[in-house]
């Protein structure tokens, strides 16, 4: 049976554009697969804690060794690495905050990432296409003025790839605070022609 995490991050709910173009991508993806299952992770609705000491060093303390604290954040990991492995395909839903991923997605990012259990060494993505569908405030593409201020794409394409998937694709819908911020009603068309020009790509993505 196909498999596919879908982890989302915008805590704004029927507001959030990022996840209204994932529904377009999650829809298309339930006709092509027929049975299938969509693990739901809303780092919005239960972000993962933070790493700490203890749960860096749990693995450099042998198993016996850990206190009952160091085990339990040592088996969080675990069981987040094991779900990310486990299924065929992912679709990371996420704003792109002050240039950057939210402080849950890098958060989820840093626990995922153990030196010898998930990481380059050992790319347990590997064969699994991974979509990320990111919302922009405003445009950072080539021509504008804050051009190549938007270091989450770049990242996440880095994270997915090093982590062993062959097949990364961005997503990206600009303009998403025009008519919201004050100074951005221009770009009221350029924001809708972007939705729907995203949603369009999610949707290409999963007939791909």
């Amino acid at each position: 049976m196909t498999t596919l995490l879908h982890i989302e991050v915008s805590p704004m709910g029927e507001n959030s554009i990022s996840r209204a173009v994932t529904a377009e991508f999650l829809d298309a993806w339930k006709a092509a697969n027929p049975g299938g299952t969509i693990i739901e992770r809303d780092l919005a609705a239960n972000p993962v804690p933070l790493l700490d000491g203890e749960a860096i060093f749990a693995d450099y303390t042998p198993e016996a060794d850990r206190p009952a604290s160091m085990a339990a954040k040592r088996a969080l990991r675990q069981e987040l690495i094991d779900e990310i492995t486990g299924v065929d395909a992912i679709v990371v839903s996420t704003p792109l905050w002050n240039w950057n991923v939210p402080s849950p997605l890098k958060a989820y990012i840093d626990q995922i990432i153990i030196p010898g259990v998930l990481d380059p060494s050992t790319p347990g993505l590997a064969g699994k296409p991974v979509t990320v569908v990111m919302a922009q405030g405003g445009s950072y593409s080539a021509g504008a003025p804050l051009e190549g201020w938007d270091y989450g794409s770049g990242y996440l394409n880095q994270v997915f790839t090093a982590l062993g998937s062959e097949d990364v694709e961005v997503i990206v819908a600009e303009f998403g605070l025009a008519g919201v911020a004050p100074g951005m009603d221009d770009f009221v068309e350029a924001k809708e022609a972007s939705i729907a020009a995203a949603k369009s790509a999610a949707r290409n993505r999963v007939a791909a």
